[in-house]
């Protein structure tokens, strides 16, 4: 299932402003130009990254998807390899849960502290979204790219949601705690921020595919694994933070945890019914050879 174009194109002009205690909406400006001769680094040149806007994206060379990172928190923006990457998200990224329902599928209490890589920006925390703007990537797709979920290793939950301010509920990308992991669409040429929520300090990934068609039809897919030191006490030193190393057999995405797909459920009140006709049709055979006795 796919979340609807028009929740992630609404998204591009309305963000969430999180103040030190509360989620509160605010408008934001997602407005950027991504050039074509933008450099990318060589691989193997760490960085951690604590602050400012980073946006991961697709660029595609040689007729190949890679999964990048648009650095941006300096004064010329550099696409990184994401395996050397780690995005340190300290203890200023610290909020509070809103003590309310709706937002359960954080998997955290109302007014307990999570760590949030938040929708719109605030000091001393990575500024965090995802761009298809790559020239590369819009020449080379139909229309735009899906975006999956492969899954969330760390301790605690992980979401990712969109707040579009005013009364409206928040819209749940992911969440492992929910088992919300839906593949959801990005157009082509689009910008996007949302909220990426953990409710434990500690070395955390999270797993992302992204698959398009290009415009000849043929398939073209890229994986990419995010990794975050959350927590001001986590070690954020790339080299120690992606010793983590990502096991896809060991990752959560939540949905095997959630309750049994309908189909299953049918099945067994269907088997149910048969074991009370059987029973039923016992109970009547033997009455009826009680009588006739």
């Amino acid at each position: 299932m796919r979340v609807p174009r028009a929740l992630v194109a609404a998204a591009a002009v309305a963000c969430l402003a999180a103040g030190p205690t509360t989620w509160a909406a605010q408008a934001g400006d997602l407005a950027q130009v991504v050039e074509g001769d933008e450099a990318i680094a060589p691989a193997g040149e760490e960085a951690t990254i604590d602050h400012g806007h980073v946006d991961i994206g697709a660029q595609v060379i040689d007729g190949q998807a890679e999964f990048l990172a648009r650095d941006d928190s300096q004064p010329q923006p550099v696409w990184r390899h994401l395996e050397d990457v780690v995005f340190r998200v300290g203890d200023a990224a610290q909020l509070t849960v809103p003590d309310d329902d709706e937002f359960s599928f954080v998997g955290a209490e109302g007014s307990s502290s999570v760590w949030t890589v938040p929708q719109t920006e605030i000091a001393d925390v990575p500024w965090l979204g995802w761009n298809t703007q790559a020239p590369s990537l819009v020449e080379a797709v139909d229309r735009g790219v899906d975006m999956e979920f492969l899954g969330h290793s760390g301790p605690g939950e992980f979401s990712l949601f969109l707040q579009n301010g005013g009364f409206e509920p928040p819209e749940v990308l992911w969440s492992t705690k929910a088992g919300k992991a839906d593949s959801f669409w990005v157009d082509s040429g689009t910008h996007t921020h949302a909220n990426w929520v953990f409710t434990q300090p500690g070395i955390h990934q999270v797993g992302i595919r992204l698959h398009a068609q290009t415009r000849s039809g043929e398939d073209l897919s890229t994986d990419g694994i995010l990794t975050f030191a959350v927590g001001s006490a986590a070690d954020a030193d790339p080299a120690q933070a992606h010793q983590a190393q990502w096991d896809p057999a060991a990752a959560r995405t939540g949905a095997e945890d959630g309750p049994a797909p309908r189909w299953l459920i049918g099945a067994g009140l269907a088997v149910a019914a048969l074991v009370v006709l059987a029973v039923v049709a016992v109970v009547l055979r033997r009455r009826k050879g009680h009588d006739h006795a």
